[in-house]
């Protein structure tokens, strides 16, 4: 058998790489390693992949078996992966603030923590949930504020943000403390 080229042994470690991430999540498909080489073991993983699938067993990467093997393969990482972040307030929010007349929903994730930290800071009295940035949370927030030595403007800057946000990590954890 000729010695495969660059190229080749790419291909070959990729199929293995497929191979090897079902055999986490398929108990039919048997470990192969991932070391460029097409040797009796992927062979033995290809086999049994193509029969899970009810391909003709082969043990030949067809164009119909890698596209089912590259599917089944993205399926089980995807399956293995953490849940995605949600990123609520801009990462880069130079200039981006909530004030008076902001709506949507950072508004109401704000909204949401001020109410959480309304046990923590007796003076600070929760907005309604509404997504508006109206009066009561901009008096919250100016609470807030005050009791943190940050300009008392009732602006939720990216400052005064992280600070509620910080707050908020804080009592969620002295939650899971206990």
């Amino acid at each position: 058998m000729p010695t495969p080229n660059q190229n080749e042994q790419e291909a070959i470690r990729n199929l293995q790489r497929y191979l090897r991430q079902l055999y986490f999540s398929e108990e039919n498909i048997p470990e192969a390693p991932v070391d460029g080489v097409f040797d009796s073991t992927t062979e033995a993983a290809l086999r049994a992949f193509q029969r899970s699938r009810g391909l003709p067993e082969t043990g030949i990467a067809d164009q119909r078996t890698w596209e089912l093997l590259f599917n089944a393969y993205r399926a089980a990482l995807a399956l293995a992966a953490p849940p995605v972040s949600v990123e609520i307030f801009p990462i880069y929010p130079q200039g981006t603030v909530l004030s008076p007349g902001s709506q949507g929903f950072a508004v109401m994730t704000l909204q949401y923590l001020l109410g959480e930290l309304e046990h923590t800071y007796r003076e600070l009295i929760a907005p309604p949930m509404d997504g508006i940035y109206g009066e009561k949370t901009q008096g919250a927030v100016r609470a807030f504020q005050l009791r943190n030595a940050l300009p008392p403007d009732g602006i939720a800057d990216l400052l005064t943000w992280n600070r509620i946000v910080d707050q908020y990590n804080t009592l969620f954890r002295s939650f899971q403390a206990e």
